[in-house]
C-alpha cells in the first residue's frame, strides 16, 4: 500500500536524519547553519526513487534535480562566505539566470541565438526564481512562517498534479512537501538556521516543480499563478488575534496554514476546470 509512496517516505527519513547529524556532528554554529542540507539530500534521494526520473535525460522535470544541486552550492557558499550585497546579489542573479535560461531553450547550450520569445521566457522565468528566493528569505526571520509556506506550496502543487492525474510530479513534489516537513521536525528540536542553503534549494525545488507542470500541463497555468499568491498568506495570518503565551505560537502556525490552503483551494478548483 505505501509502495508506490517510497520516494516520499525515503525523502521525510533521509532530510530528518541528515539534519538531525549534521545538526549534532557540526555544533550550535557549523551544524546549525548547515543541518538544511539534509533537506537537499533528501529531496535529491526522493526524486532518484521516482520512476520516469532520470539524471542524464533532458527534459523540465528530470532539469529539477540539477537546480536542486546547484541552489544547494549556491546556498551553501552563501552562508559560508557571506559575501557583501554586491557579491550575493551577482551571485543569485546569476544562478537564477542559469536556471531560466536552461529551462526556457531546454538546456545551457545551444548552436544558434535564440528567437526574441524564448529570450523573453528565460529572462522572466529568472526573475519570477529570483523573486521566488527573495520573498521566501524575507519570511525566515520567522523561521516556522517560511518552513510552513513552503511546506504548504509543494503541497499544493502536488494537489494540483494529482488533479491533472500526474502521478509521477506528484510523487515529485509530495517528496519536497516531506523533507521540507522532515527539517522542520528538525527544527523543533534542535536549534537550526534557516538560512541560505535552506531557502535557495526550497524556492528553487518549487519553482522547477511548477515549470515542469506547466510544460506538461499548459492548462494549468492560471492555478499555478493563484497558487502562488500563498507566499504572501502570512501577512494576513499576522493579522488575527492570537492569545498570550506559548500556545499562541503553535496557532500561528495553524492560521498560516489555513489562510496559505486558500489559494491552493482555488488553485485546485481552477486547475480542475481546465485540464
Amino acid at each position: 500500500m505505501l509502495k508506490p509512496y517510497l520516494p516520499v517516505l525515503i525523502s521525510f527519513g533521509l532530510a530528518l536524519l541528515i539534519g538531525a547529524s549534521i545538526r549534532l556532528a557540526g555544533g550550535p554554529e557549523r551544524g546549525a547553519r548547515l543541518a538544511a542540507l539534509g533537506l537537499v539530500l533528501g529531496i535529491l534521494a526522493g526524486l532518484s526513487a521516482i520512476a520516469g526520473f532520470s539524471w542524464s535525460a533532458a527534459g523540465p522535470f528530470n532539469r529539477i534535480g540539477h537546480i536542486v544541486v546547484g541552489a544547494a552550492v549556491v546556498g551553501v557558499l552563501l552562508d559560508t562566505l557571506k559575501p557583501g550585497p554586491l557579491l550575493r546579489w551577482g551571485l543569485l542573479a546569476a544562478f537564477a539566470l542559469g536556471c531560466g535560461w536552461a529551462s526556457a531553450i531546454d538546456g545551457l547550450f545551444v548552436k544558434a541565438i535564440p528567437p526574441l520569445w524564448q529570450l523573453g521566457l528565460a529572462a522572466g522565468l529568472s526573475a519570477l526564481l529570483l523573486g521566488f528566493i527573495v520573498r521566501l528569505g524575507i519570511i525566515t526571520s520567522h523561521k516556522p512562517t517560511a518552513l510552513t509556506v513552503a511546506a504548504v506550496l509543494a503541497a499544493g502543487l502536488a494537489v494540483l498534479a494529482a488533479i491533472a492525474g500526474d502521478q509521477v510530479l506528484m510523487l515529485a513534489a509530495l517528496a519536497v512537501t516531506a523533507a521540507i516537513i522532515a527539517l522542520s521536525v528538525v527544527s523543533g528540536f534542535l536549534v537550526i538556521d534557516i538560512a541560505n542553503v535552506a531557502v535557495v534549494p526550497m524556492a528553487a525545488a518549487i519553482v522547477a516543480l511548477a515549470w515542469a507542470f506547466s510544460q506538461r500541463e499548459p492548462d494549468a497555468a492560471m492555478g499555478l499563478a493563484v497558487l502562488a499568491l500563498a507566499l504572501f498568506a502570512e501577512r494576513t495570518a499576522r493579522r488575527v488575534p492570537m492569545p498570550g503565551g506559548r500556545i499562541s505560537d503553535y496557532l500561528y502556525i495553524a492560521v498560516l496554514a489555513g489562510c496559505c490552503a486558500i489559494p491552493v483551494a482555488i488553485a485546485a478548483v481552477l486547475t480542475a476546470a481546465r485540464v
